[in-house]
């Protein structure tokens, strides 16, 4: 498996402002920097819009539905636009530790029999961070 093969990552919205700037953030601080955003905004009437296309970076890739779609579809239509050989999901509540895709992405390399990677996560409750081990 050729290393640094490109990641597509998939973030469908729909009125997800609230988070948005921090998860997209997250994916810009990445140790791993060849990656693809395939974000779709599902007919959001907040500031999710703007605050996408305030980051300069031509490795997002804003798509805009027309109509409210559910999330199968949504994540269909995201789908058929990624380019990438890995494909992951962010939604706009969620963030990634620095290292989260260069950690994942070398585990693919150093097993080609795996199909699937996954990780710990942390769950923020009123501001008290707890660790989920998986």
């Amino acid at each position: 498996m050729k290393s640094n093969q490109l990641v597509s990552i998939i973030m469908t919205c729909h009125n997800g402002e609230k988070y948005l700037k921090e998860a997209i953030e997250s994916i810009i601080n990445q140790s791993y920097s060849n990656w693809e955003l395939i974000f779709y905004d599902n007919l959001s009437s907040d500031k999710s819009a703007e605050i996408i296309k305030n980051f300069k970076d031509d490795r997002i890739k804003y798509f805009r539905s027309e109509k409210l779609l559910n999330l199968g579809t949504i994540r269909k239509l995201s789908f058929d636009q990624c380019n990438g050989f890995f494909i992951t999901f962010l939604d706009t509540d969620d963030y990634w530790a620095e290292f989260k895709l260069e950690k994942q992405v070398k585990k693919f390399q150093e097993n080609n029999k795996i199909d699937v990677v996954y990780s710990n996560y942390f769950i923020n409750i009123n501001q008290k961070i707890e660790k989920k081990n998986k």
